[in-house]
Parts: structure tokens; sequence; C-alpha cells
């Protein structure tokens, strides 16, 4: 195993650490070193989580509290598992002896300004000298800069569904965009692990609501990385929902057209437009005009996209569906972490849905 590269999950017992082993385990370049948990602590991951059993090498890997400093120069990559603001302070406590890469699922080091982070997540950020260092990992649109970093920001679930789905419109400059509204439903592991009276059984089951409907944490984040792809500020109206299933997210993406859009060139060249923009892409696959379902995504590392125009109010309707576990958090993760060290990108993530 000494060709492998060291992996270390820090939070490695939430919903994005477990699979993250699953996916490690499975992956040829990579061996897990260390997973750390404060609560399972000196228990071995098959005894938390009987799911973990299948594990072909890992089965007996234990939890530990903490890596400690004399051993973060034998990994070459860790990955962040952790609540917004304790990111920051993990990478804070090792910064001055870990030498590797660091790949962060959580949310500090997603948003380049350090005062927009503060106004949505209310708490001052105390890194804000490495937010210019972390490259925003969307795979497919950021991959040469991924190629070159030694840390990533692991872009949210929400954004990646919408993010993807609407860079190709964006990116072509030429589409009069006059609104962006934003209606996405995530499945509830999407809202963690917490024991939260909402989020039981029997208040999810049969119940769909939506939550956070003015002032979503994703919100900055989206807006910053469309103001990238399309070169100007666009305001979203976004509004997240929970659906009574495990996981997956579906989010339509509303486009209203100013009338002075060539909306007729545009109807038409649409479908090529996306076929080119993510033709090879391994992980993104287009419908066209064919809404996607999230029983073809679940347990995968793809997004599915379609779209429909509807000429009567001059408003293209996109349609995203994916994982929020895997595309949106622990399998993109692994994805930028190919990108990063030159493996094959579908390396440990050649996944089937569950449901086929």
């Amino acid at each position: 195993m000494s060709d492998k590269i060291k992996t270390a999950v820090v939070g490695a017992s939430g919903y994005t650490g477990i699979e993250l082993i699953k996916i490690l385990d499975n992956h040829e370049k990579a061996e897990i070193k260390y997973i750390t948990s404060r609560t399972y602590a000196g228990k071995k991951v098959k005894e938390i989580y009987p799911m973990t059993l299948s594990l072909k090498n890992n089965s007996e890997i234990t939890f530990i509290d903490e890596i400690k400093k004399k051993d973060l120069g034998s990994i070459d990559i860790i990955f962040l598992c952790l609540p917004p603001g304790k990111s920051m302070q993990y990478v804070s406590e090792i910064i001055e002896n870990f030498k590797g890469r660091i790949i962060d699922l959580g949310a500090d080091f997603r948003i380049k300004n350090e005062k927009e982070y503060e106004k949505w997540y209310g708490s001052m950020h105390i890194l804000k000298e490495l937010l210019p260092l972390f490259t925003y990992g969307l795979s497919e649109i950021k991959r040469d800069e991924i190629k070159k970093a030694n840390y990533i920001a692991n872009p949210g679930c929400y954004p990646t569904s919408v993010l993807l789905a609407l860079a190709p419109v964006l990116k072509s400059r030429n589409i009069n965009i006059e609104s962006v509204n934003i209606d996405s439903k995530s499945g509830i592991s999407g809202a963690g692990k917490k024991l939260i009276e909402d989020y039981l059984f029997l208040n999810m089951s049969d119940n769909f609501y939506a939550y956070s409907a003015a002032k979503h944490r994703h919100i900055p984040e989206m807006e910053q990385e469309i103001c990238d792809m399309s070169g100007r500020q666009i305001n979203i109206c976004f509004t997240p929902h929970l659906l009574p299933v495990n996981r997956g997210i579906f989010s339509t993406i509303y486009l209203n057209l100013k009338k002075d859009s060539d909306l007729v060139n545009f109807e038409n060249n649409l479908h090529d437009y996306y076929k080119n923009f993510y033709d090879g892409e391994i992980f993104v696959k287009f419908l066209g005009e064919k809404i996607p379902k999230l029983k073809d995504v679940v347990g995968t590392n793809t997004i599915q996209i379609g779209f429909l125009y509807d000429k009567r109010t001059c408003t293209l309707k996109i349609f995203s569906a994916l994982d929020n576990i895997l595309k949106g958090a622990s399998g993109q993760a692994v994805q930028n972490m190919n990108i990063m060290f030159g493996f094959k990108e579908d390396e440990g993530l050649n996944l089937n849905s569950i449901y086929n």
C-alpha cells in the first residue's frame, strides 16, 4: 500500500464522512490513514455503522478523537466534514504542521469575501488570509484550477445542483436574463444528523415544506459563482424545501429572459450548446427536453440536467437532480481529489443508482 496516497477524514461519523469512508475504501489509489469522531472515539466503524461491514479494507478501522501533530506528516490529504466555523478553527490549529492538501466539505472557505461570510453565517472569519488560497471545487467548471490547488472548498449540495445546471447559459454571456428564481427540494439527509424535532420521522413522513425561505446560507455562494461565470452581479431568489425522502436534490431554475433576446436562435441552439458544453463529462448527463428524476441519480456521483422553454412567458426552465451526499458532497470531494492528484476522475466513483 506504500504507493497509495494517505487520507484522513476529520468529522467522519456524519453522513458525508461515512460516505467518504465507503468511497475511499473502494479507491485503488487511496489508503485511509485516520478517521476522527469525538462521539465514537475508540470504536470501530463497523460497530457504529453495520453497513460498513462490507468494506474491503477498512471494516476494522477505528475512530480516534483527533490526529496528533506528530502524525500529520504521514498524511497526503485531509477531508474536513465539520459544521460552519469548525473547519477554519481546525485549519488554524494544523496549518503550521501540515504540508499536505485539504478538501473542506464545510462552508468556511467557499465565500471569498469574509464580510459576506460573517453576514450570512453570523460569526467572524478567523482565517480570512487563507480565503484566496482555497479553490472553489466545482469539478467540471474549475478543473484547471483544481489541478493546481492545495486547498479546495467543496461546493454545497444546493449550489452544485444549481451552478452546473446554469453554467452553459451563464458562460455563453449572450442570453439576456431578467431574473433568476430557484426552487430546490432536498431529502432529509441534507439536514445532517442533528436530533431536531422537525426532522423526526413522524414530522417528515407524508409532509413537505419550505425552510430558510428568505435567507438560506447557500445564496451568497451561488451568487458569487454566478457572477464569476456570467461576468455580472445577479441576485437570485432561492427557496429550498424538505422532501420526505432520504437523499437527493431536485432543483427547478426559472430564467426569465428579456424579450430583446434572440429567442428564436436561442431555443434552436440551446440543446446543442448544453450537449457540447458537457461533452465528455462522465458525471454530467444532459437529457435535453426531458425532466430528470431522483431515482436515476441517488446512489451515484452523477447530475442529470434537462430543460423546457416556455415561449408564452419567455421563461427557460432548467431542471437538475443529484444525490446530495455524493455529487453534492462526498462524491464531488473525491472527484476533486482525483483531479488534484492526476488520477482517473471516476476512480472510486463507479457507483450505481440504488434504485436500478
